[in-house]
């Protein structure tokens, strides 16, 4: 007996299918002649033969899913050849089309792209993980007050950034897996500080960098944080000056951001961001830290999050939170 065309496909023979595959041929247009109505790869040809796959059916015409229609059924394939939802139609219509008038290329500029291909190269590098620590800056806050004017006098504009470098360097003397660089035989510790200090310039940022760190005092520091700034701003660097960093400080704060998860300067093992200083109404705690206590009390306090983003290859979070902490005791005990 026959099985007439329109009907059920049932099983279909791997040669049979290939076949149909290869002539565009809707099988259930195919009249089969085999042991209950099969079709065979006889049936098929002759349907070739016959001219009818020219009349088949198209595929999109077929009430199949995409990657079940004849010629569609590689799941690898782009899916720019699926049908849009209505949905999706109508979203993409209420987009301009490139190069109409309502739309301007601008060319990305030389460092634009440059620190593009460092931010994707980073985050491929290495897993990044950011711990955020809140810092209380009184000591720091009361110390730059009483030194400002002396700095001025100097010719000196005393930031908080020199305050943030040094916090840095007695941290990488605490934990020394940060001042290193990541190889694949092993963790290179690095024994000078060159500390970079992200750097808004008009096409971007620039990364200069104070070599041995530790060898300048305070109003060192300050002194170096403005001459490279300046220079920075007015692209007068050298070479030397953006390279060999092995730790990087962001102060993310200058522009008002509370917190920020920066991305790593390779190949550093971290990078610390700071955010803006806010006077916060803060618990101060005399008994226990967690518990309720008499001798607890409210007061207002100059207060800045920290975010140390790290390598998770070279640091787990324990010691990610280490080298935060000794960050933080710094800056809170600073005398």
């Amino acid at each position: 007996s026959s099985q007439p065309a329109g009907g059920e496909i049932g099983r279909i023979s791997p040669v049979v299918s290939r076949i149909a595959r290869e002539h565009n041929v809707d099988l259930r247009q195919v009249a089969g002649t085999g042991r209950d109505g099969r079709i065979t790869k006889k049936d098929v040809l002759a349907y070739v033969e016959a001219g009818d796959a020219r009349q088949s059916v198209a595929p999109a015409e077929i009430d199949l899913p995409a990657w079940e229609r004849p010629g569609t059924g590689d799941l690898f394939k782009p899916t720019d050849d699926l049908p849009l939802t209505t949905a999706e139609a109508r979203s993409a219509a209420s987009v301009p089309q490139a190069g109409s008038s309502e739309d301007q290329l601008i060319p990305h500029p030389r460092l634009r792209k440059l620190i593009a291909e460092h931010m994707v190269a980073s985050v491929r590098t290495s897993p990044h993980v950011t711990s955020v620590m809140e810092a209380d800056l009184t000591a720091v806050v009361a110390h730059r007050a009483a030194r400002r004017a002396e700095f001025a006098a100097k010719d000196v504009n005393l930031t908080f950034t020199p305050y943030f470098i040094q916090a840095v360097i007695e941290a990488l003397k605490v934990v020394p897996q940060v001042n290193a660089v990541y190889r694949e035989d092993g963790l290179l510790l690095k024994r000078r500080y060159n500390i970079g200090m992200a750097t808004a310039v008009p096409d971007g940022l620039l990364v200069p960098v104070i070599h041995d760190a530790d060898d300048y005092s305070l109003l060192g520091l300050a002194r170096k944080v403005n001459d490279l700034a300046a220079r920075a701003r007015s692209n007068k660097l050298t070479p030397d000056e953006i390279q060999g960093s092995t730790f990087t400080v962001t102060n993310h704060g200058t522009g008002g951001s509370l917190f920020a998860t920066p991305i790593i300067n390779q190949p550093n093992v971290g990078i610390l961001g700071v955010g803006a200083i806010q006077k916060r109404a803060v618990v101060i705690s005399r008994g226990h830290p967690v518990e309720p206590s008499s001798e607890d009390s409210i007061a207002i306090r100059p207060m800045a999050y920290l975010s140390f983003t790290f390598d998770h290859r070279v640091l787990d979070g324990a010691g990610g939170d280490g080298f935060l902490m000794a960050v933080k005791q710094a800056l809170e005990g600073w005398q």
